[in-house]
């Protein structure tokens, strides 16, 4: 008699469709791969911004269900992060005690339910995007705007103090190296298991040959991503032939004007996904680069199944493993000159083989898949 199929629910902080940015992409691959590998999985999304319910969703769950947030001042005044307050929502926990299938909490966001006695029983994973806490320090410190840097330092305070309530999960999966370490660190009694974040490519395609631009890509609305954009457009644009493109969702304002008063930039916003496939393997080469050393950058991990050559500076590199697949470089004088060489050469077969070779098969879906699996069944 055949063993019935796994069970999991998993709380997302954001809809998960269409997967375009970071976090949702690894949370919408991570279902499409667990639902392959025969999971049931059954979604519960809080809406966050302008996304809508996805019957996308549907193809790969048993059931999708969706919260509002609780946002507004008394969520902002309160001691629980507010990213946390808004999300906590007590007909979640009603619905998880219907059963005790594990329970996969999508960053701190959503581990409001830590706090919920009964359900201290029940196993519950914990996906960390990143150390929130730094990643809130990181934005106060990068922010102009005087009230969204207060808010961010309030939120890194808070964050600090509530993150004493993970130790009640049951294990911890973070996304890279460093936040592996720091986390092993804090929480010494609970289990740490690397995972790095799932992505749409189950295998290296990479094309040979010389594209015709520099491409950075990410949400524009966050605000490391701005300001690595108009670092671009400042210090390795006006030093370099090659045209630069920045790719994103949502960029501010701002960055629009600077891009379109800039000489040899182009500046795409929010592409769709199609698109931006198109955008990354017809680029000669991708600049990841990052002021903020937090968790692992997706859109690293996205270039280098697709992408020729592959520029990123010291902050970007957070895991190891994948020194032999980049170019390090880190002034904007360094890499407009690296641009300048790149630009004259081609991404040959041999180095299509390389690329291969050198990303470790700890990146690759299917050992993630079967270590995630193994976890929950």
């Amino acid at each position: 008699m055949s063993a019935s199929p796994p069970h999991l629910h998993i709380i997302a902080f954001d809809i998960p469709w269409p997967p375009d940015y970071g976090g949702v992409i690894d949370i919408f691959h991570k279902i499409r791969l667990l639902s392959a590998a025969g999971v049931r999985i059954h979604l519960h999304c809080f809406r966050y911004g302008d996304r809508q319910p996805a019957g996308e969703l549907f193809r790969y769950c048993e059931e999708v269900l969706y919260y509002e947030r609780q946002t507004g001042l008394p969520a902002f005044l309160s001691l629980t992060p507010y990213i946390i307050k808004s999300r906590t929502s007590h007909l979640l926990e009603q619905r998880l005690l219907r059963d005790r299938y594990p329970i996969l909490c999508e960053g701190i966001h959503t581990c409001g339910i830590l706090r919920n006695k009964r359900l201290r029983s029940r196993r519950i994973i914990f996906r960390p995007s990143n150390v929130e806490h730094v990643y809130y320090r990181g934005l106060a410190r990068q922010e102009k705007h005087i009230f969204k840097k207060l808010f961010f330092f309030s939120e890194a305070f808070k964050l600090k103090r509530w993150e004493r309530h993970l130790a009640k999960v049951s294990v911890i999966l973070p996304v890279s190296d460093n936040d592996r370490e720091w986390f092993s660190h804090r929480f010494p009694g609970v289990p740490v298991r690397m995972i790095y974040s799932f992505t749409p490519y189950d295998k290296v395609d990479v094309p040979a040959g010389r594209g015709a631009y520099a491409l950075f890509h990410g949400k524009l609305s966050v605000q490391d991503n701005a300001a690595v954009a108009a670092f671009l457009i400042d210090e390795v644009a006006p030093r370099t032939a090659l045209p630069l493109i920045i790719a994103g969702l949502n960029p501010p304002l701002w960055l629009g004007k600077k891009a379109e008063a800039a000489e040899g930039v182009t500046l795409i916003v929010s592409p769709e996904e199609e698109e931006m496939e198109k955008l990354i393997r017809e680029a000669h080469a991708h600049l990841m680069l990052t002021f903020q050393a937090s968790g692992i950058k997706l859109k690293l991990l996205l270039s280098l199944f697709r992408g020729r050559y592959i520029v990123v500076n010291g902050p970007m590199m957070t895991s190891a493993g994948l020194e032999e697949c980049v170019i390090r470089a880190d002034s904007g004088g360094e890499i407009a000159a690296l641009l300048e060489d790149l630009k004259e050469k081609e991404f040959t077969q041999k180095e299509v083989k390389r690329r291969k070779e050198c990303i470790p098969a700890a990146y690759y879906n299917k050992e993630k898949t079967e270590e995630l699996k193994e976890l929950i069944s």
